[in-house]
């Protein structure tokens, strides 16, 4: 059973990591996430449910002190430098992991600001499950034409758009493809991508999406968790002649989604592959081949 991804993590967490790296095997290899609530005891969520972890300073709750030490310390101990993910909800851990912060929103002129009073903190464990996307090439997708992935949280996205993006670089089922990453939460990078692969870290999507178009002449771009305000960069990419391979949350009926169905009828996605869910990752469930835009 592997445990570096959870490893990894674990050893980010001052205060945590002699704990969290103790426990056992089974449950460090198949954990998704490690969850710190004020008040509330640390909890390991995977496949088999959770398990609960005493923190260190008390009884067997987290205390608020202990919350904001953690907080400041994923932050490097300058939240300033953090404000423009904060504003997103998340803190970007480093090796492809980020943490998801909750608390109350600082709101200025309409807009979120930054965030005060942090409640939890939710770090989630990136996997790298080199081979999971095969099985779409081995039916007979072509990823580069265009591909997007449906998916409820935890279900393995990430995971297998990054081997997708990794066997297209290294030319695993044809040439090799100039392949752009689009990695604006940082949980594509951290792994190797491969020879042909560039990544673009931490930019907002639209922007991203114009500086491959336009400086690093893409075949396909490749990017995760798209949403409403993304269809019009999805639309550039396809008037450009570049495939596009992404992701979008959904489980069971996907193509009943409004956003799904947007996509869909843009003509960047002739194929939709669909996860079987949190309870088996990466595995896809249905393989779809789109006839024709929907109206």
């Amino acid at each position: 059973m592997n445990t570096w991804a959870f490893d990894q993590v674990a050893a980010r967490l001052a205060g945590y990591r002699e704990p969290l790296l103790s426990l056992p095997e089974r449950i460090r290899s198949q954990a998704y996430d490690i969850r710190f609530k004020r008040d509330q005891p640390v909890s390991i969520w995977g496949r088999e449910g959770a398990c609960f972890l005493s923190p260190p300073s008390g009884p067997g709750r987290l205390s608020a002190g202990d919350l904001e030490e953690l907080f400041y310390h994923i932050c490097g101990y300058s939240v300033f430098s953090h404000q423009e993910e904060l504003r997103q909800g998340f803190v970007s851990v480093g090796g492809a992991c980020r943490a998801g912060v909750c608390g109350t929103a600082v709101i200025e002129e309409g807009k979120v600001k930054g965030m005060r009073d942090i409640s939890s903190l939710v770090f989630r464990i990136p996997r790298d499950a080199p081979g999971c996307g095969d099985r779409l090439f081995q039916a007979g997708v072509c990823p580069e034409e265009g591909l997007l992935i449906a998916g409820e949280p935890s279900s393995g996205k990430t995971t297998l758009l990054r081997d997708i993006a990794r066997s297209l670089s290294m030319g695993r089922f044809g040439p090799c493809r100039r392949v752009a990453v689009l990695d604006e939460r940082g949980e594509l990078g951290g792994f190797d991508l491969g020879p042909c692969a560039d990544l673009l870290a931490g930019f907002p999507k639209s922007r991203a999406f114009h500086m491959a178009l336009r400086t690093l002449s893409p075949e396909v771009i490749v990017c995760d968790e798209l949403a409403p305000e993304d269809l019009e960069a999805v639309c550039s990419a396809l008037f450009a002649g570049v495939g596009m391979i992404a992701t979008i949350h959904g489980a069971g009926r996907a193509r009943e989604r409004p956003l799904c169905r947007e996509l869909l009828a843009t003509g960047a996605f002739p194929v939709l592959a669909a996860l079987r869910g949190r309870e088996c990752p990466c595995q896809i469930g249905t393989i779809e081949r789109i006839a024709g835009a929907e109206p």
